[in-house]
């Protein structure tokens, strides 16, 4: 499979956690055969207790073992080929601009402001778009297409996946030269709504943001939804590598703080009616119920589409491979059902024993 990819490799760590199980089910095996001979007799044994032999046992703990492997690959996110869906298209096409400066790499909200708006692009956002194009700039001090607008949320996902710091070639911060990129890459012929979503800690250095609002609104009705991170009051420090594990970003001989600037988002929001201004600052959010309200604003037309899935996620078979596998062995006994004339042989000689 040349398209195989993985959402988490990560959980390939299980694996060793398999491998132990697989070596104390076979300690125990052995251990509990010991156990039986240092009982009883073998001939004893043989009256006491049908006879056991290796395969079952072995075969009941390789089913185990083989369903926690599998456990393991559904985990891990398989994804390859392609398939077709069928969706409900709204016709609005979103332009996310991710900020990528270094101060998004500020911990004042969890990992990093980078990577939580990362997570909440991936984890809420893309399913509450219903089919609704999507695309990505990364930015800082120049705006970067990281991701044209496509349908293809597999292809956007990876392509998310791979913005960084590094992702725009030059530092800073120039929200409006971003806004006026969007508004460029919107300017289509395709017949839909346009939107804006920013997501920036707002430490703009003077690019003029609200002015290219204004200018998206009056030239195309595009709004700008500012979602606002960080902490506007006490601000945080900027972790960079050091000789010795990791130091915080100094100018000259001061540790720099970087704040969040929501009034200046604010007024970018506020030059169009159908902005929104979101100060999410250091609490939890949810960019999908965020988009759910800028959707429901917008009046439009749902057309049915079939869409081509590449590399959709793969991990049902494992799941249910591991589930079947699961109740075979649970069905399966360890050693043969006793004839009822051994039954009756082994009653026999207890009774003359007593």
């Amino acid at each position: 499979m040349p398209n195989l990819t993985f959402d988490n490799l990560r959980w390939l760590n299980l694996l060793w956690g398999v491998l132990a199980v697989a070596a104390l089910g076979v300690y125990g095996l052995w251990q509990r055969r010991r156990t039986l001979r240092l009982f009883a007799d073998l001939r004893l044994l043989e009256r006491l207790a049908p006879r056991v032999g290796w395969l079952r046992p072995l075969i009941r703990l390789a089913l185990v073992i083989t369903c926690l492997t599998l456990l393991v690959g559904a985990l891990i996110g398989p994804r390859w080929g392609a398939q077709t869906q069928a969706m409900m298209r709204r016709n609005i096409d979103l332009m996310v601009l991710l900020d990528v400066s270094r101060s998004m790499l500020a911990r004042d909200i969890a990992p990093n402001r980078l990577e939580r708006a990362k997570l909440a692009i991936r984890d809420d956002l893309l399913p509450a778009l219903g089919g609704d194009r999507i695309g990505i700039i990364a930015f800082a001090g120049v705006p970067s297409v990281a991701c044209p607008l496509t349908s293809d949320y597999g292809f956007f996902r990876l392509a998310l996946t791979d913005v960084s710091t590094q992702s725009a070639p030059r530092g800073g911060t120039l929200i409006g030269d971003a806004i006026r990129k969007a508004g460029e890459l919107l300017n289509d012929k395709v017949d839909a709504h346009k939107v804006i979503l920013l997501i920036t800690d707002g430490e703009d250095q003077e690019s003029f943001p609200v002015e290219a609002a204004a200018g998206v609104w009056k030239d195309q009705q595009i709004p700008v939804i500012a979602v606002a991170l960080g902490d506007s009051e006490h601000g945080a420090r900027i972790p960079v590598p050091a000789e010795r594990g990791e130091g915080y970003l100094k100018y000259g001989d001061e540790v720099v703080w970087t704040k969040a600037n929501f009034d200046e988002l604010r007024k970018v929001a506020g030059v169009s009616p159908q902005g929104m201004f979101i100060a999410v600052g250091t609490s939890n959010f949810d960019l999908g119920e965020i988009y759910r309200r800028v959707a429901s604003g917008i009046r439009y037309d749902e057309e049915a589409q079939q869409r081509l899935v590449r590399q959709p996620t793969r991990y049902h078979p494992f799941a249910v491979a591991a589930l079947v596998l699961l109740l075979i062995e649970s069905c399966l006994r360890e050693a043969p059902r006793r004839p009822a004339t051994t039954l009756n042989a082994a009653r026999k000689t207890s009774e003359k024993a007593a």
